[in-house]
């Protein structure tokens, strides 16, 4: 089975093979030791801060296979982007060109460069094993840390966006970026991808160019893969989409791979989440899958299993009980997985 807990320290090799095998297009988990040795370090502080209201705090977690205790994936909450630097993104919208004298409206899309989700939660990194891209094990740890956020929601704004890997090959060929990026940085996808994860982004604002980009002006190939999602990340994205979040004209301006959001209270676990006593379930052969969590802050566990609903609380089986380090009457959090 599987549990969900806190990064540390001793996970870092753990990391290091996720990142290599998640390889390019994921700039906010870079396969770069000194730069996911500070990512620990930071989810480690901001899961031990006293928090009021959303800043800089960084929130990591890892999916452990129980039966072997092996790291198997790992996900993320950014609680705002944009603070030291500006969060860039492309603004999907169009411009009209019209000529009365001939009769000719056109409205054309373009690419405006923005920084409208600076200051927003942001979910990052949802990486997991190729062995353990089931849909349990998915949906468990993207699930995860919605959970913690309804369980802390003053940690994190009432808009929350996630950015799905755009179109590139295994051998780091973006379309979208030859077409566009690559005339302004002088770098391929690759080394533009990977220093963005792991350097100061001060670069994106000196380089990027300010005038809209006329989307029929880009070859046929780059416009095509224009939030379109990499077939890797489809699994993902189903079930963030499935709970809730849409794509409202925003990508990303390396690979343009699309940005969708929501309100985060009106995110379907969170939105459906209870919160109540652990029981014990006798009969195991009864009741859903739940995701179900407990514990504060740093030790913060949640896991999927079958259970099933009383009045007075969830009742759970008594292994379940034990990967949560919970007992009867413990307070605990759930929602239908």
């Amino acid at each position: 089975m599987y549990l969900v807990r806190p990064v540390d320290f001793a996970d870092l090799p753990a990391l290091e093979r996720l990142a290599q095998q998640a390889g390019i297009g994921i700039t906010n988990f870079p396969a770069n030791r000194d730069r996911l040795n500070d990512k620990i370090a930071s989810s480690r502080r901001s899961f031990q801060m006293d928090v009021v209201q959303p800043g800089d705090e960084s929130y990591l977690f890892v999916l452990v296979d129980t039966s072997t205790d092996e790291i198997v994936g790992c996900c993320g909450i950014d609680a705002m982007v944009g603070i030291e630097t500006p969060f860039y993104s492309y603004r999907i919208d169009e411009v009209v060109h019209a000529s009365p004298q001939l009769q000719i409206h056109n409205r054309i899309p373009a690419l405006f460069l923005c920084h409208d989700y600076s200051g927003t939660s942001r979910l990052i990194a949802l990486v997991v094993d190729k062995a353990h891209q089931n849909q349990t094990a998915m949906s468990l740890l993207s699930k995860a840390r919605l959970l913690f956020i309804a369980r802390y929601p003053e940690r994190f704004t009432k808009r929350i966006f996630v950015e799905l890997r755009g179109e590139s090959d295994k051998h780091g060929y973006s379309a979208f970026w030859d077409a566009l990026g690559k005339h302004f940085f002088s770098m391929d996808f690759q080394k533009a991808d990977y220093l963005s994860g792991v350097s100061n982004k001060h670069f994106i604002a000196d380089l990027m160019p300010r005038y809209p980009i006329y989307v029929p002006t880009l070859p046929e190939n780059a416009q095509d893969v224009i939030g379109v999602i990499h077939e890797d990340s489809s699994q993902s994205a189903d079930i963030l989409l499935d709970e809730g979040f849409e794509f409202r004209g925003y990508v990303d301006i390396f690979d343009a791979d699309s940005t969708i959001e929501a309100r985060t209270e009106s995110l379907k676990t969170i939105a459906s989440q209870k919160s109540g006593k652990a029981l014990t379930l006798t009969d195991t052969s009864k009741g859903p899958m739940h995701i179900i969590s407990a514990g504060h802050l740093e030790s913060f566990r949640a896991t999927a299993a079958r259970a099933e609903y009383q009045a007075a609380g969830l009742s759970l089986e008594e292994a379940t009980q034990e990967r949560l380090a919970v007992s009867p009457g413990h307070r605990i959090q759930w929602a239908k997985l």
